[in-house]
């Protein structure tokens, strides 16, 4: 028992004999030092992703051909389209993905070779591409992309339906703060054909086949604020090819080109 209280008193004197040195160094002002858990100016990561968004104006002058029996057929026309369009990029990765969804109406159009006239139709279409950006400067920006197309171009509400890869490059260059330029140019190496196309004279039903072709846009853009930007420019495309209809050959060509006017929101 006497050993027991021996050690019990032991204890005792050296717990108290270290709290005096405790009370004694913080008398003193110096505190312990700990390793804190976060650094002292930590803060959150800075957002990579951008953000674009907006509408469009198109007005589209379009036309369709086919070869049938040594004649050529054709349909021009004039459309007006609304679009709306969005574009992502991410920083981090140097890579965006940009499209946009348009519809509208042809207002009025010309079928030859009978010079009959027309004011009916429909223009449809979805561009979605994804892109790498590995020049990156203050001035210039350019990369590649590869993109999605789809397009219902029907004067009278009759025509083929278009299903197309598209391989491209896109550039953008500013000038300042309020004023840039942006332009792109693909190539389209395969695009699918289906359906009909219709004329007085004649008309090619059941269309199977294949296309190729490019396309192209450039735009001017003005930051009016940080956040909202006009744009104007012009869009062309360009599709031909030939493909089998009841099991004979005939040659397509299609196209659509004219200015276009853009008000979007940056964030």
């Amino acid at each position: 028992m006497s050993r027991v209280l021996t050690g019990l008193a032991v204890t005792v004197m050296a717990a108290a004999a270290t709290g005096q040195a405790l009370a004694a160094d913080w008398s003193t002002g110096h505190a312990p030092i700990f390793k804190p858990a976060y650094p002292a100016d930590f803060g959150t990561m800075e957002d990579s992703l951008d953000f674009e968004a907006g509408l469009r104006y198109f007005y589209g002058r379009g036309g369709q051909s086919f070869t049938a029996q040594g004649t050529t057929y054709s349909a021009t026309d004039t459309s007006h389209a609304l679009e709306v369009h969005g574009r992502i990029e991410d920083h981090s990765t140097a890579t965006f993905l940009k499209g946009h969804i348009g519809y509208g109406a042809i207002t009025e159009g010309e079928f030859g070779p009978s010079d009959e006239s027309y004011n009916t139709g429909r223009v449809g279409y979805i561009n979605a591409d994804f892109g790498y950006t590995p020049l990156v400067t203050p001035e210039v920006q350019a990369g590649f992309f590869i993109g999605y197309m789809y397009s219902d171009e029907a004067p009278e509400d009759t025509g083929p339906v278009i299903h197309g890869l598209r391989l491209g490059v896109a550039s953008r260059a500013q000038f300042n703060d309020q004023f840039d330029i942006t332009a792109e140019a693909a190539i389209i190496p395969y695009a699918s054909i289906t359906g009909t196309m219709s004329n007085p004279g004649a008309s090619l039903a059941d269309i199977d086949g294949s296309l190729y072709g490019a396309a192209g846009e450039v735009m001017a853009g003005f930051r009016v604020t940080d956040a909202f930007v006009m744009r104007a420019g012009i869009r062309g495309t360009y599709l031909n090819g030939h493909v089998l209809v009841g099991g004979e050959e005939e040659y397509v060509e299609m196209y659509r080109w004219g200015p276009l006017v853009e008000a979007s929101v940056r964030f």
